[in-house]
């Protein structure tokens, strides 16, 4: 039972449900609640955590947080999920004990710890694993030491998948600085020496050199008004992989991509999401 038990509320758009799970995940399903009501776009969001999670949610993410009577609370820690697979390629771990045993034996595949924390991409929202997916796929064509960007890194699983698939160097951004510190947490955790991570606004991105490949686990509105900017970041007939798309946005997303210059993308539909793959064009 938590002792000196609190409520963090804050209200948000349905449409952005999954992406509030996925954020909330590290708390365990007993512990968030999600609240809508006929005729209404409105989501109310519920956590119940200690005093100083709560804080770090008002801190975070707005909304508000009260204490209740402890007596409420009677769910039990959330169990350590089992394993992401990745095209027998790769493993996500959550949990460090399950993660280090994985190790010690040296077996393929490659196992890479993402501890549930409060930063987008655990692995476990489906466009997430499909974007490992498509970079799994494409290993094969990618050059030995490949370069990557992972725009909004959350997690920094992208980018550290990027390592274990053989990227060189990666560059990994995010706009919000406490998912780029966790971003750190995870790569160093994963011994990824050679990502690099920092603070970034897609909307203001400058490249020095292009990159094998570029990927975005952004909403749809963010990778509208960037195209153009990420479109210099790829390599002429390198590839894009992006995320984080409603599917009902997915046509309005492929033809400003193509506008920018990539080519029809392949949409991968998961639910009510997509994922999404495509090339730069070359120029003839």
């Amino acid at each position: 039972m938590i002792k000196n038990l609190h409520r963090w509320t804050r209200l948000s758009s349905a449409k952005w449900e999954d992406a509030w799970v996925e954020r909330l995940r590290f708390l365990g399903p007993e512990q968030v609640a999600f609240v809508t009501w006929p005729d209404s776009r409105a989501l109310k969001i519920e956590a119940y955590c200690d005093e100083p999670t709560a804080r770090r949610l008002v801190s975070r993410f707005g909304g508000r947080h009260t204490k209740i009577a402890p007596h409420i609370w009677t769910g039990d820690p959330a169990r350590p999920r089992a394993p992401l697979s990745i095209r027998g390629k790769l493993k996500v771990f959550s949990d460090s004990p399950s993660w280090l045993e994985w190790k010690k034996t040296k077996r393929k595949p490659i196992g890479i710890l993402i501890p549930a924390g409060m930063a987008f991409g655990t692995g476990e929202h489906a466009t997430t694993a499909t974007c490992l997916r498509l970079l799994a796929d494409l290993q094969a064509e990618l050059p030995a030491d490949f370069t990557a960007l992972d725009l909004g890194t959350g997690s920094g699983i992208l980018a550290i998948g990027a390592v274990a698939l053989g990227a060189g160097r990666v560059e990994a951004l995010d706009f919000d600085p406490h998912a780029v510190r966790i971003a750190k947490q995870n790569t160093k955790a994963n011994g990824c020496r050679t990502i690099t991570t920092a603070p970034g606004n897609v909307l203001e991105l400058k490249t020095a050199k292009p990159y094998d490949v570029v990927l975005a686990n952004l909403f749809s509105d963010v990778l509208i008004a960037a195209a153009p900017r990420i479109a210099r970041a790829v390599k002429p007939g390198s590839w894009f992989i992006f995320s984080g798309v409603l599917r009902k946005q997915a046509a309005e997303v492929a033809g400003v991509l193509q506008t920018a210059g990539f080519s029809s993308p392949r949409i991968i539909p998961r639910g009510k999401w997509c994922a999404g793959i495509c090339t730069r064009q070359k120029k003839s």
